[in-house]
């Protein structure tokens, strides 16, 4: 058995000794150090550090070395033990030390009174105890008492039984055309199907440190089943069903189902605005002046002319966007339509079309502009991931903007922060020669009329209101522009010619192109846009 070296404290008529044992099999030799922490343990302080130094010295030269370090006597001490516990409470171990030679040594009865007299009180190893007296393993830690760990928990769960990933991508033609009449897109439910279940939150067993005190196991996510209209859950709240036969939507993990609005013919004079909590099928136009705000998705058979359609979902517009420069369309899910002209266009998804003329669209995900045409020009595509074209620009040199790497929503509070801390400070420049002229006025005369007092005070206030909105937008701002200078992702893609007139930015390196340009895809490479062919 390995045992560390030791050290006693020997009462002689001529005064106090110190005296060591040496280690064996390997054990741990003896150091000052842990002579000075029992003595000070046992308040005797009157014993000079070298004393102690030389002591550990002779210890590790000689077995069963001796080194006098008082004069006169002190009371016999007994054995001693000091109990340390982790700072997780979850362990605790003794260090044992010999009594003098005239001091007692412990039973088992005593050892485990001063333990729990130290605060262990669960989880005692009794067998290490009696090991410790009857082995004296003095001068080693000793594990005397485990806790009870707690037993952890698991996260709710969720399982959605329908394709939350619903497809979105139209068949294509043998000529490489897009048929919209062929659209994957909306997931059937019917009446009483069983949309969802949850697994609830496990949360665990407590644990009992060596103290006796509970410990608790990990903080679990809990989670409901939310859904809107049309469906219910059963009697525990676990299962959740539809109540009618229709389409199904995952928004914000929130489940909707609804039966689909129809509108038979053109959103217009004879419908007004559309607004759901479902997805709108449109059979004819959604005509210039008119709106269509739907939870899910929004089918459009015909046109959408210079109108707003905001969507939960997907929106697909089947013939095509004519905008007439007046038309906004917004949507949680993916953008598919023929042709995007002269409109706006936001999206968290993909935009899937044919072309893009003259417009301002935005989207989160990829932007793929495929089919006969397969054309962007004029005005700008923004993007966090990809744009895939036929082309880009045209041979007249009209300018188009693509942009990819950074996400729209960032860049775009980026921008407003930018021009709103440049009208702050036009607004402080005027306002404080104002200031500077009321105060010489005063300074002037002794005193403002009621008025320009009240002007006085309220130009003060503003003031101070401008300065704190200045740190706040600041501080975003400089977070802001560390994110956006750090990305470097995405990618653009021109199958076929990209045309002089036409500006790429890849996070933050522009480019611009001066030839025409083929079969080609840029990326960007330090603070450069290379180009790859493809």
């Amino acid at each position: 058995m390995k045992r560390n070296a030791f050290f006693q404290l020997i009462h002689k008529e001529d005064g106090v000794y110190l005296k060591s044992y040496p280690p064996v099999n390997g054990g741990a030799p003896l150091s000052a150090d842990e002579v000075l922490r029992y003595l000070e343990k046992k308040n005797i302080h009157e014993v000079e550090l070298s004393l102690l130094v030389e002591f550990a010295k002779k210890a590790a030269e000689e077995s069963n070395a001796e080194q006098k370090i008082l004069d006169g006597s002190i009371l016999p001490e007994n054995e001693f033990p000091v109990v340390t516990v982790d700072r997780d409470r979850k362990l605790a171990k003794i260090r044992l030390y010999p009594p003098s030679n005239k001091g007692k040594r412990l039973t088992l009865r005593e050892l485990k009174d001063l333990v729990e007299q130290q605060g262990v009180k669960y989880g005692l190893i009794e067998k290490n105890l009696e090991l410790l007296l009857k082995a004296r393993l003095y001068c080693t830690d000793v594990l005397i008492a485990k806790a009870k760990l707690p037993v952890h928990g698991k996260d709710a769960k969720i399982t959605y039984h329908f394709n939350v990933e619903k497809t979105c991508k139209p068949a294509m033609s043998e000529d490489g055309s897009v048929d919209f009449h062929k659209l994957d897109m909306i997931e059937q439910v019917s009446e009483g199907q069983l949309l969802a279940t949850l697994e609830p939150a496990d949360f665990g067993t407590p644990g009992i440190d060596v103290g006796g005190m509970p410990m608790k196991p990990r903080k679990v996510s809990q989670l409901i089943l939310k859904h809107g209209k049309n469906i219910h859950l059963s009697e525990d709240q676990l299962e959740m069903y539809s109540d009618v036969s229709g389409n199904v939507t995952l928004v914000d993990d929130t489940v909707f189902v609804s039966n689909q609005y129809e509108v038979p013919a053109d959103v217009g004079a004879s419908t007004g605005d559309i607004e759901y909590d479902g997805s709108v099928l449109v059979k004819g136009n959604v005509l210039t002046g008119y709106s269509v705000k739907a939870a899910g998705d929004i089918t459009v058979n015909g046109v959408v002319e210079g109108a707003k359609l905001e969507a939960g979902g997907k929106i697909v517009v089947k013939r095509g966007i004519q905008g007439m420069g007046k038309a906004y369309l917004e949507s949680k899910g993916d953008l598919i339509s023929n042709f995007i002209e002269n409109a706006k266009v936001k999206t968290e998804g993909k935009v899937i079309t044919e072309a893009i003329m003259h417009s301002q669209v935005v989207a989160q995900d990829d932007v793929t502009v495929r089919g006969k045409r397969g054309m962007i020009a004029g005005g700008s595509v923004r993007t966090k991931t990809r744009i895939e074209s036929k082309n880009a620009g045209s041979s007249m040199g009209t300018v188009t903007e693509l942009e990819v790497g950074i996400d729209p929503a960032v860049l775009e509070r980026y921008h407003f922060l930018e021009k709103e801390m440049d009208s702050l400070m036009a607004e402080k420049e005027h306002l404080l020669q104002n200031l500077a002229i009321l105060k010489k006025r005063m300074q002037a005369k002794g005193k403002l009329d009621d008025e320009k007092m009240k002007n006085l005070q309220k130009t003060s206030l503003r003031l101070k209101e401008i300065d704190k909105i200045m740190e706040e937008d600041t501080a975003e701002y400089e977070m802001l522009k560390e994110e956006v200078e750090k990305q470097s992702d995405g990618k653009i893609i021109v199958e076929n010619i990209a045309y002089p007139g036409v500006k790429l930015t890849i996070s933050t390196v522009s480019s611009f192109i001066h030839k025409e340009t083929q079969h080609s895809a840029f990326v960007r490479e330090g603070a450069d846009i290379r180009i790859r062919a493809i």
